[in-house]
């Protein structure tokens, strides 16, 4: 019997005698089958609606109004950050913001000029999911959700709660909410066109690191680097993209 068998060994092809390995797997991702394919889901709206109507929307918007609509909706955003930094207890921050925002919304009509930086305000946004991770609660897998995009659990268990303290929130008339919801998704995609260029690899590993290594950036668990720089300028948050 000996014999026979080492014959079969002889003949037998060496990649079936060896067992293939499986691809490692990213310590964060465990789901990444699902992700790829929520990820392919939202690739394909992204390429037949989101992405040429941020293109129409860039061809016929001047290129200053884009940035008053731009700086308008960053001033929102500082409203629910002034929320968060004093969950987090950083009252120099939350003093920072709403300085931002009152001057912001007198003096830049609104938001449509930023007065604030220029004089010495530095825009710091913060949200609910980077509130959890401040207070120690874990990120949890990492997820990418339909049209939303990438996300942890930890995030996405934050996205109505934070969705609530919004100033579109204020807006009682469900059309023009709405509207403007719908602009603010349409003048985002338009702000990352001259972005794309700068992702490298493949395309969803790239994404997936970058949501990752950013988030972990804001709740202060990593040193910053230069992975992805060139997208700090997006000001990506967890509802972006």
């Amino acid at each position: 019997m000996k014999p026979v068998f080492l014959l079969l060994l002889l003949v037998m092809p060496l990649p079936a005698l060896a067992a293939t390995p499986e691809p490692a797997r990213h310590p964060d991702d465990p789901w990444e089958g699902f992700n790829r394919k929520m990820f392919a889901f939202n690739e394909t709206v992204d390429r037949y609606f989101l992405k040429p109507t941020a293109k129409g929307y860039r061809w016929i918007t001047p290129s200053w109004l884009d940035n008053s609509i731009t700086r308008l909706f960053q001033n929102a955003k500082d409203v629910p950050s002034i929320v968060n930094h004093i969950l987090q207890w950083e009252w120099g921050r939350a003093a920072n913001s709403t300085g931002r925002v009152l001057m912001n919304t007198t003096m830049g009509i609104a938001g449509l000029f930023d007065v604030a930086t220029p004089a010495g305000l530095e825009k710091r946004t913060s949200d609910l999911g980077i509130t959890l991770a401040r207070w120690g609660v874990p990120s949890g897998p990492y997820v990418v959700l339909p049209l939303l995009g990438p996300s942890t659990v930890r995030d996405a268990s934050m996205i109505w709660p934070e969705d609530y303290i919004s100033p579109r929130n204020w807006i009682d008339h469900d059309l023009t909410r709405w509207s403007v919801s719908a602009l603010y998704v349409v003048d985002l995609r338009a702000d990352l066109l001259d972005l794309e260029k700068n992702i490298v690899g493949e395309r969803y590993t790239f994404m997936r690191d970058f949501y990752l290594s950013s988030r972990r950036m804001e709740a202060g668990e990593e040193i910053e680097d230069d992975f992805g720089a060139d997208f700090e300028e997006g000001d990506w948050g967890d509802d972006d993209w």
